[in-house]
């Protein structure tokens, strides 16, 4: 939340942003951040971020996203860690990003959980560690993160973390397939056409697969083709 001192200048901001004057957002929230409102800090970082008002500037970013994050913001905490993750404004460092997505991960920052498991799982940044990586996993997808969620499906029907368990791939799969992830459902659609997990069910396959190919997902599209084919 904003300072007290700073509650006004910064509600202006946002009273100016909601009317798209974003200079005057831009403005107030410069005037805000001076006082020490993280949350005008990360709001300017968002700014310049995504180029609203001002030229995309991942470096300004990044700059304010530091200073947000280092008054314990803990979005702009998450935020650093994209920026190092990626190597936007700033050389990528796994390590960095590392860091920062732990910050925001003990405040219990979904995304931040995500993306950490995602590291631990790569090896990237820290030590490789595949349980840690399920384990993190598991709490951003109690959650709701739906692409930890998928995750945990992957790791399940390949064996990594865990012993190698269709089934619970599955199971994984079909929540994050009817949260609407492309992936999950294209996977999905995979094991039933294969009857791993379950007997083989051509038309739940298909019914996935058609799913995921309505949303662009091209190897999706031609396993459809190849199951209707085979079905003339």
């Amino acid at each position: 939340m904003p300072k007290l001192a700073t509650l006004d200048t910064y509600g202006a901001g946002v009273a100016a942003y909601g009317r798209a004057d974003f200079p005057e957002a831009i403005a107030k929230w410069l005037q805000a951040a001076d006082g020490g409102d993280s949350e005008a800090l990360f709001q300017l970082g968002l700014m310049y971020g995504n180029g609203t008002g001002v030229k995309q500037d991942f470096a300004k970013a990044l700059e304010y996203f530091t200073a947000a994050a280092t008054n314990g913001h803990t979005d702009a905490e998450y935020s650093l860690g994209v920026l190092y993750g990626v190597g936007l404004g700033v050389e990528q460092d796994s390590a960095e990003a590392a860091y920062w997505y732990t910050k925001a991960a003990e405040r219990g920052h979904t995304s931040a959980l995500c993306n950490l498991a995602g590291l631990y799982e790569a090896g990237q940044g820290v030590t490789q560690d595949y349980l840690k990586a399920f384990e993190l996993y598991g709490e951003a997808a109690q959650r709701g993160n739906v692409v930890a969620i998928f995750n945990l499906g992957v790791m399940a029907e390949n064996g990594v973390g865990l012993e190698q368990d269709y089934e619970r791939a599955i199971e994984f799969y079909r929540i994050a397939a009817e949260a609407g992830l492309a992936a999950a459902q294209y996977n999905i659609g995979v094991l039933y056409a294969q009857g791993l997990g379950s007997p083989t069910d051509v038309e739940k396959a298909k019914f996935w697969l058609s799913k995921a190919a309505a949303q662009g997902h091209k190897m999706a599209t031609r396993n459809l083709d190849i199951l209707s084919d085979l079905a003339s």
